[in-house]
């Protein structure tokens, strides 16, 4: 029995695409809770109502009283931006910090947003990573994301999208069959160890410096992205058409 199974029983896990308030709030001291508060200030609560976000959270209730501000604790959560062609954008589970090495909590999540995006009829999931990462790739491979052609880009390094469809990534981590329980006990093989350990720490470790604002070194960026704004010049491969350049001896109007 994992040393976290006491603890995951009684986590209440679920998938939403909007936020009461008291699930707002306890996302909001989640993250000042870990160090990033400015994650829930300067971009998802700005995000919410406006943007179709898919959240998938794992939160211990309050005993008494059931409701209002202070009734649930997030203990992680994932989240995913369904955008242009319904593709969605992921941001890999963010784990409290005493859940650090929490991979039935971590694959329980995943789990359940996978899940909602397939129920969704999402035609990709993603991640955003930077290029040259063969480390993040090799994870990311043997989970069925193939690199597709969306690029972005910031002031600091390109990045390229790793996309698979939701029940592909779900059968190629083992989720597919695994009950709900077994992974919160964590009753899990070797082999699943080795498979979901490396997929959740590696896309964990990934997304720290993003978390800390510190952009500069981010190998992977969160899905809550602007990718209109954060296209390289001339667009995603096999690129659009720029800006018309003036004729000779014209000047722009």
């Amino acid at each position: 029995m994992s040393h976290h199974a006491s603890a995951n029983e009684s986590v209440r896990i679920f998938t939403a695409q909007s936020l009461d308030i008291e699930t707002r709030s306890a996302l909001a001291a989640f993250c000042r809770r870990n160090g990033f508060a400015h994650v829930y200030s300067e971009l998802m609560e700005p995000l919410l109502g406006r943007s179709q976000l898919v959240f998938s959270l794992a939160v211990q209730d309050r005993p008494w009283p059931p409701k209002g501000i202070g009734s649930q604790t997030v203990e992680a959560f994932a989240v995913a931006m369904i955008g242009h062609e319904r593709r969605a954008q992921l941001t890999p589970v963010i784990l409290d910090r005493k859940h650090a090495t929490n991979i039935g909590l971590a694959s329980a999540v995943t789990r359940h947003l996978l899940g909602a995006l397939q129920d969704a009829k999402v035609s990709s999931c993603g991640y955003i990573i930077r290029q040259g990462e063969p480390a993040l790739e090799r994870v990311l491979e043997r989970a069925s994301f193939t690199r597709s052609d969306l690029h972005v880009a910031t002031e600091f390094a390109e990045y390229v999208e790793y996309a698979a469809q939701p029940a592909k990534a779900i059968e190629a981590l083992g989720l597919s069959g695994m009950r709900l329980g077994d992974l919160l006990a964590g009753n899990l093989k070797a082999g699943e160890i080795d498979l979901l350990g490396a997929y959740h720490f590696t896309l964990g470790a990934a997304l720290a410096a993003y978390l800390h604002d510190e952009i500069r070194y981010a190998a992977l960026l969160a899905g809550l992205i602007d990718l209109v704004s954060t296209l390289p010049p001339g667009g995603v491969p096999p690129g659009t058409p720029g800006p018309a350049l003036p004729e000779p001896g014209r000047s722009r109007e």
